[in-house]
């Protein structure tokens, strides 16, 4: 026969449950039909928790439980920044996770590559780039160029055009040895000749802990120009503070967007 002791220690049975509040909440799973947008896209999050509630912003504040409350799938016809969190009494807020989405840009009529395609890496080619299609977290998911040593393009569009600025896209995932990008040069040409540098190009702050994350540059060029000779310079000698110090980083590229005044 069984039974319960009145003074039986309470902090006993605490030590074989965890309290969910002290259990954090998944991410919510972020579905988009495209970041880029040509006439319009479409953003969606996914949460499967009962009473589970995300929350988002677009001004790239951080979401709190005064923000926007998310229920359906958002439509997006403009560039910007959208960023998730999720809630629940029971739990301890989720990260905050967030998207951007761009413009089209301009079309390129061609894109000639100086540096040869890395093997393990290249992942449809040069025209990875300019395909209208950015990469993932997965750095395997074919969207990726991948090189270790500097990169070099020369850009060249249809007609003499006016371009305001230019998004570069890259990845970094330091478990993997995947790094910011260390520094970029670009020159002009409005004949398709003769090249100008266009500077100064703001530098792109040192990774000093792990992180895997999406990121982007927008880099104003403010030219009427035919080509866009573009350096793009890898971190040569991993920071002490990682596993791999001293040696080179990768770099990983996606798409590159032009834009105009128009766009």
């Amino acid at each position: 026969m069984y039974s319960c002791k009145k003074n039986s220690n309470k902090s006993d049975l605490s030590d074989h449950f965890v309290q969910t509040k002290d259990v954090q909440l998944v991410n919510p799973k972020i579905e988009t039909k495209s970041v880029i947008i040509d006439s319009s896209s479409s953003i969606t999050a996914l949460l499967d928790l009962d009473q589970a509630v995300i929350y988002y912003t677009t001004d790239g504040s951080e979401p709190d439980e005064t923000s926007n409350k998310y229920t359906n799938s958002i439509s997006i016809s403009k560039p910007g920044k959208y960023t998730f969190k999720a809630f629940h009494l029971d739990f301890k807020p989720s990260d905050a996770i967030d998207v951007s989405f761009f413009n089209k840009g301009v079309d390129v009529r061609s894109i000639a590559l100086e540096t040869a395609l890395n093997k393990q890496y290249p992942g449809k080619g040069q025209n990875t780039l300019v395909n209208g299609e950015k990469g993932t977290l997965n750095f395997r998911d074919g969207e990726w160029l991948g090189v270790t040593e500097p990169f070099i393009a020369i850009v060249e569009f249809d007609d003499v055009m006016y371009i305001e600025s230019i998004d570069i896209g890259y990845l970094v995932n330091t478990d993997s040895w995947i790094f910011p990008i260390q520094d970029i040069s670009i020159d002009f040409s409005e004949d398709g000749i003769n090249y100008m540098p266009i500077g100064p190009i703001k530098k792109i702050e040192k990774q000093e802990s792990n992180s895997t994350k999406l990121e982007n540059i927008n880099i104003s060029v403010s030219k009427r120009l035919k080509k866009m000779k573009i350096k793009i310079s890898n971190v040569t000698a991993i920071p002490k503070w990682h596993q791999g110090k001293g040696n080179p980083a990768w770099l990983f590229m996606d798409e590159w967007i032009f834009n105009t005044q128009k766009n």
